[in-house]
């Protein structure tokens, strides 16, 4: 929850001069569970207000609140309460980002993709995001790893219920592997020790090296053209070598002479 240091004044504002904040990190909503959660909103009405800042045109910018609009909006509200805070575009970046981390139902891609978007857009170091997040650098670095993974990849985690520490276990794993290791975690529903294990065991099995192939040849032919091929190469040279062949039932030798002084 956002602290709003004594900021409390409240003020219903329409909800067409309400618009949504580019730092919003959630980008999927759950339309059937808002629904359902507007009709509370019938009969109790919206007991949190939302926060938002001021900004050109007489609009007003959502800070926290994204979803109770959207109730209000289903239950067929045309005003909700807000609490308007005085917050230049960096200030407005943070506590969106800072408000959504605290919310357990953001799931840690949304996160991650929340503190990229904020690094990106008010040119932050990982250092500098983290002061702001109250996180380390670390931490930081560790949550934007999993962003490396491919869409697919996130969604199968996402629907097995798999979490931040699976994604960054199967990081160890080279992208060509992933999909596969990841297909087997759910399958199995392993949990994060025994994805570690997994993993291990995969980066175990490289494959073996192979053996240096030996040819064997029948045909004495090829052998007889190699040194034929020799000694005229030598001849080329200036060598006065010499080649000859005597050949019984049994055996071939070969003879090649060459003189010790060239």
């Amino acid at each position: 929850m956002l602290n709003l240091k004594g900021e409390n004044k409240i003020t219903y504002i329409p909800l067409e001069q309400i618009v949504p904040c580019p730092y919003q990190p959630r980008k999927t909503m759950n339309r059937a569970a808002i629904s359902a959660l507007s009709e509370n909103i019938k009969e109790n009405g919206i007991l949190q207000p939302l926060t938002a800042t001021k900004i050109a045109g007489g609009k007003y910018q959502l800070i926290a609140g994204h979803r109770r609009l959207l109730r209000a909006d289903m239950a067929g509200f045309t005003k909700v309460p807000v609490i308007v805070l005085e917050k230049t575009e960096e200030e407005v970046a943070v506590l969106t980002v800072i408000e959504n981390l605290q919310r357990e139902d953001l799931n840690f891609f949304e996160q991650a993709a929340a503190i990229q978007s904020l690094m990106e857009r008010l040119n932050l170091t990982q250092a500098q995001v983290g002061e702001k997040l109250s996180l380390s650098q670390p931490a930081v670095a560790n949550k934007l790893r999993i962003l490396q993974l491919t869409r697919e990849e996130r969604r199968i985690l996402l629907e097995n219920n798999l979490t931040e520490r699976h994604a960054r276990a199967i990081l160890r794993l080279k992208p060509d592997a992933r999909l596969k290791a990841i297909t087997h975690i759910s399958k199995q529903n392993l949990n994060v020790k025994q994805t570690d294990k997994y993993i291990s065991s995969l980066l175990k099995d490289k494959p073996q090296k192979s053996q240096k192939t030996i040819i064997h040849i029948k045909d004495i032919k090829m052998f007889t053209n190699t040194i034929k091929k020799a000694v005229k190469v030598m001849q080329t040279a200036g060598i006065q070598a010499n080649f000859t062949k005597n050949e019984d039932d049994l055996t071939i030798t070969y003879f090649i002479t060459v003189p010790k002084s060239v």
